[in-house]
């Protein structure tokens, strides 16, 4: 008898003890989900994957080994069929110091992360998407890559689009309506209405959603009165279609979150002084005053996202008329290790807080 009600006591303190265990495990996979995170995101274009600038890979090693950025995305991944793709070297070297990430890739473009990656899927041709859990988040990243001709920010500079070539123009064109018809063009406002769409079901999901990439476009925020008189505007004020769409469906540029003054932050990602190459291997329109920001990172705001910081990662000098020019702006840079740099663009860190 006294054996049996033991047995009972046993059994009913082991209950006990499983319940207290399964209801702490729950709270603490709670808290995992809805704990504040805080994490850090690079775009860097890696100019033709990193094969245009002496020992860009090793560059690219030491850069990302300083940064240690949570995610990275990068674009301008095309290589030729006898090169060695740049993303697995990259992976293979920071593992060796230490440093793991795990990464997807899909056509020029890819992800780098310390989180895991959950899924990886094809947009169109100019995006893809990886899927993060950080830290129990379903965080979303879109990497994006966008024509790069019907340049037309080069009209008002003197120089031609691309479309045909890059050759310098008779005279400016400052004719709005016409830098925005060659302009939309590109198929750039298809690829970003493509990745509204997808996002929009990654949203309903209860996703976050990031979309970062070189879009081959200026801003519509960089391109109004406060700058019609700068770096060769030549007047113009453009809204430019790819920005304005993201911004019309409630995106924000992150680095204008942070820094909206765009005459006193132009935060120009291109062209990017590079110490190894020459300037006339760096420009397109070698007579202007080119400098544009075409990097970006967008994001889909509300209460559990929010960018505490935004800087430029590269070098502090640009391109300006064949010259190296330091930048007198109020930009922040943090400027590569040594001197050297794998691109002709610079990056964009963003710092993100999710909840």
């Amino acid at each position: 008898m006294v054996k049996g009600i033991i047995m009972i006591q046993i059994k009913k303190y082991v209950m006990t003890l499983l319940v207290a265990l399964l209801s702490m495990s729950a709270t603490a996979a709670s808290l995992s989900f809805t704990k504040k995170t805080t994490f850090s995101l690079l775009q860097l274009n890696l100019w033709v994957e990193c094969t245009r600038v002496e020992n860009a890979p090793q560059y690219l090693v030491e850069e990302i080994a300083r940064l240690q950025p949570d995610v990275a995305t990068f674009c301008e991944l095309y290589k030729g069929d006898n090169d060695n793709p740049v993303i697995p070297y990259l992976v293979k070297e920071l593992k060796l110091r230490g440093i793991v990430y795990c990464s997807a890739r899909i056509d020029g473009r890819a992800v780098i992360s310390k989180f895991p990656i959950v899924d990886s899927q094809r947009v169109n041709k100019w995006l893809c998407k990886v899927v993060l859990n950080v830290n129990g988040h379903r965080v979303v990243v879109y990497p994006a890559h966008s024509e790069y001709r019907y340049y037309t920010c080069y009209y008002p500079r003197g120089y031609n689009d691309g479309s045909t070539d890059w050759k310098k123009l008779p005279a400016p064109i400052t004719d709005v309506n016409q830098m925005l018809e060659v302009c939309n063009k590109s198929d750039r406002v298809a690829s970003m209405q493509a990745f509204i769409n997808d996002a929009a079901e990654e949203r309903g999901k209860g996703s976050m959603v990031i979309m970062a990439g070189d879009l081959n476009e200026p801003s519509c925020l960089d391109w109004q009165s406060n700058t019609k008189d700068l770096f060769e505007h030549r007047g113009c004020i453009v809204n430019w279609s790819a920005s304005k769409l993201l911004l019309d469906h409630g995106y924000k540029d992150a680095y204008r979150v942070k820094h909206p003054n765009a005459a006193k932050f132009p935060g120009f990602t291109f062209p990017a002084s590079n110490a190894n190459v020459s300037p006339d291997k760096l420009s397109w329109a070698i007579e202007a005053d080119e400098r544009e920001r075409i990097d970006f990172v967008y994001y889909y705001p509300g209460r559990n996202i929010k960018v505490n910081k935004a800087v430029i990662a590269g070098p502090a000098l640009s391109i300006v008329k064949g010259e190296r020019v330091r930048e007198i702006s109020s930009d922040k840079f943090i400027e590569p290790q040594n001197g050297h740099w794998c691109s002709d663009h610079k990056g964009v860190l963003v710092t993100f807080t999710i909840k």
